[in-house]
């Protein structure tokens, strides 16, 4: 059992103390741009889609009597589960540490809580069935990205589109933003925004974010996406919630945040994978 003790803070004795630095975190990016739902309870959610309807021409006179059959079919199920972080301080750790301990270790706890959640959620991204990246072992392009908005377009899905990349892939698309060629005449003005800034937050009819949570495989390829809310949802079943427990034989205390949610592909023809390179530049 891993337990924080006095002695894990041998190395900062006798040293002038400043503010605790943190492990750096992400911010969470993935439930802000995706479908939110909530609930109370462990219920599984059933998520229902209803049929395309299409109107045809019909002539004068004609009772028509080919009716739409306007019912839900079953396109998804979200079932939630809990994650949990725990620490265990004891009381001369505590009393030692001439910053607060405790505050500081459940601002971490919160953080870790936070990581997962968009971990899980931008990890749905590669369930995508239609993939427009650059393919294994090749650099991502601008025109890929480009392809991915046609491809979700020619499906009638609607705004707001986003773009979610690994930050070699956004380091790619900076790269090819800076290279002069003739066929980027239009994008001057993107160019410029990008070179100077290191980002740019909308242009090719969708927002652009960098989420450092994507993972990178041992090829090294990432999946970054293009998609709209709709794709995506994320279901909040319990809040992140600390519950400190009291260890007196010990002289500790333990300290559990946990968080309960669900998440999930939600509507496939709004995705679209982007595979590509992802060797560090």
């Amino acid at each position: 059992m891993a337990i924080s003790t006095v002695a894990s803070m041998a190395s900062l004795f006798n040293l002038i103390y400043e503010d605790t630095l943190f492990v750096a975190r992400e911010m969470n990016v993935m439930t802000n741009l995706v479908t939110p739902y909530s609930a109370r309870g462990w219920m599984d959610r059933k998520i229902g889609i209803y049929p395309t309807m299409t109107a045809v021409a019909v002539a004068e006179g004609v009772d028509f009597a080919a009716p739409t059959t306007f019912t839900k079919t079953l396109q998804m199920t979200l079932s939630p589960g809990e994650v949990i972080t725990q620490a265990i301080l004891t009381d001369r750790r505590v009393e030692t540490d001439p910053e607060d301990a405790r505050r500081d270790c459940a601002q971490e706890m919160g953080n870790a809580i936070s990581t997962k959640i968009d971990v899980d959620i931008v990890t749905d991204i590669a369930s995508f069935t239609t993939d427009k990246g650059a393919g294994t072992g090749v650099t991502a392009t601008i025109a890929t990205f480009a392809t991915a908005v046609t491809t979700l377009r020619a499906a009638s899905v609607p705004n707001p589109m986003y773009a979610v990349l690994h930050p070699y892939h956004w380091h790619d698309i900076w790269t090819e933003l800076g290279q002069p060629a003739a066929t980027y005449v239009l994008l001057g003005d993107v160019a410029n925004q990008a070179l100077k800034d290191f980002f740019v937050g909308d242009w090719l009819n969708m927002r652009w974010w960098v989420c450092a949570n994507i993972a990178v495989d041992a090829t090294p390829d990432a999946v970054s996406g293009v998609f709209n809310p709709q794709a995506l949802a994320f279901d909040s079943r319990k809040a992140p919630t600390m519950e400190p427990e009291r260890d007196a034989s010990l002289r500790a205390w333990e300290l559990n945040m946990v968080a309960g949610y669900a998440h999930g592909v939600r509507r496939q023809t709004h995705g679209v994978k982007m595979t590509a390179d992802a060797t560090a530049p």
